[in-house]
């Protein structure tokens, strides 16, 4: 999804060093569209961290299943 997609948005301002500040001022990138990737992909993995925590979570409650159940389940789904 592109900002130009979005119906509202949010503005916030980020401060760097001013030699940090030259440096990207020589370098062809949009800055601002890399650091909205950069804040999804973070959000993204924190997303995926939390739910696998809960998996693992629910795993350590349930019983452990033997290869032979695996296998009847598989049989069942097949007729």
């Amino acid at each position: 999804m592109t900002l130009a997609d979005q119906k509202q948005v949010a503005v916030i301002t980020v401060k760097v060093p001013q030699a940090l500040k030259k440096d990207m001022q020589k370098i062809d990138v949009n800055w601002s569209q890399y650091i909205r990737e950069c804040l999804q992909n973070k959000i993204n993995e924190q997303k995926k961290r939390e739910a696998f925590d809960k998996l693992n979570e629910i795993r350590k409650r349930s019983k452990p299943v033997t290869n032979e159940e695996i296998l009847s389940w598989i049989r069942e789904g097949r007729m």
